[in-house]
């Protein structure tokens, strides 16, 4: 299935938009940081974009993470059933995943456009345009929705749902 091959490099190129901002988060931070102890000044934006920055790689990241079975599951009742049991109850914990996550997504969408269409701003000073995060986070939320729904149609394949190579890679043992 071609799609989920793309789904999968786009969710891959998210994620590293993701690391980037994560590193924009130590890049704000450390700036800050000299900014204060050498030139005894302050970076007013730096605490601020450091906040919008880290929302936004956690909602980016959220697809790319489902996709290599990075999030956290507790596997306590599924180690009790058989192959088909376990099937079963993936198919069905993945379908109530992408229930909630669609609806997350719907709502992030919905909040955003509030935002945008009343032209709500951050109060700080630099008054940042609040669509702006929130619509970044809005679209690693319709990702993660759309994560969900690709891995129950895996599921349904009878293709592994997760990205096993990638998880072993980066596993600590």
């Amino acid at each position: 299935m071609r799609f989920l091959t793309i789904f999968d490099t786009v969710s891959r190129w998210i994620a590293g938009l993701a690391a980037l901002l994560v590193f924009g988060i130590a890049a704000l931070i450390i700036s800050e940081v000299i900014a204060r102890s050498v030139f005894s000044a302050s970076l007013s934006f730096a605490w601020e974009y450091a906040a919008y920055f880290y929302g936004c790689a956690v909602f980016l990241g959220a697809a790319y993470t489902m996709r290599t079975g990075g999030h956290v599951r507790v596997a306590l009742l599924r180690g009790t059933l058989n192959t088909r049991g376990q099937h079963i109850m993936e198919i069905a914990a993945t379908a109530v995943g992408a229930a909630f996550s669609i609806y997350l997504a719907f709502a992030m969408i919905q909040f955003a456009l509030r935002s945008y269409s009343r032209g709500s701003t951050s109060p700080t000073i630099e008054a940042t345009p609040l669509a702006i995060p929130q619509g970044v986070i809005a679209l690693g939320a319709t990702l993660l929705a759309l994560q969900m729904v690709v891995r129950l149609i895996r599921l349904f394949a009878g293709e592994p749902a997760e990205d096993d190579a990638i998880r072993e890679k980066y596993t600590v043992e």
